[in-house]
């Protein structure tokens, strides 16, 4: 006798938008940077271009020292 048994379907297309959307917010949170604006022009420092944390403070630091307002852009 034949039984109508349904197997669950997982929605693999959600289930991979799931994880694209998970790992890009890792990603997104992993960089710090910083929006430095002086006499109306701005430059992004972001950690990920300097070798270590405190070469990234260093540069924002100098920035800040030269008059430019510094703040967080980014990440979370």
């Amino acid at each position: 006798m034949w039984m109508n048994t349904k197997i669950k379907e997982v929605p693999v297309n959600r289930t991979w938008g799931l994880i694209v959307v998970v790992v890009s917010i890792s990603l997104v949170g992993c960089g710090k940077c910083e929006e430095c604006e002086l006499n109306n022009s701005s430059e992004t420092i972001c950690e990920t271009e300097f070798d270590n944390t405190d070469q990234y403070q260093d540069a924002i630091a100098d920035r800040e020292a030269a008059g430019a307002t510094c703040t967080s852009k980014g990440g979370f």
